[in-house]
């Protein structure tokens, strides 16, 4: 039937969805894990500042924790472009897909308009 190359479509459009579903778990599960880490680092940094004797001690440690967490800031931020690649060369290729494949064109049935009706005349 005509269907034919609409359930090629829809196969590339199902897998590149669940492509673009198991990268974005992957990156949540890791931006998780790097907010996690960030609230045990945080805590920790806390305890060690509030034991320090000097300002001095305290500025090592809080430069150690602000280093930390611009590392995963980054990471975070390089995750976000990697997906919004991702995503960009799934809609080229889908685009591609589309107008690669034979147009499949369903023929429009087109109702002939009734004549106007003609008002009684009064006799």
């Amino acid at each position: 039937m005509a269907d034919s190359p609409n359930i090629d479509i829809r196969q590339i459009a199902r897998e590149q969805q669940h492509e673009l579903f198991e990268s974005a778990q992957q990156r949540m599960t890791a931006w998780m894990n790097r907010r996690q880490e960030a609230l045990e680092t945080g805590l920790d940094a806390l305890k060690r500042m509030s034991a320090c004797k000097t300002p001095v001690e305290m500025a090592v440690i809080y430069g150690e924790w602000l280093s930390g967490s611009m590392t995963r800031v980054l990471a975070d931020v390089e995750d976000g472009q990697a997906h919004a690649v991702k995503m960009a060369e799934h809609l080229q290729q889908a685009s591609r897909s589309v107008l690669a494949s034979p147009a499949v064109v369903e023929p429009v049935v087109t109702e002939e308009p009734s004549p106007p009706q003609q008002l009684r005349q009064a006799a």
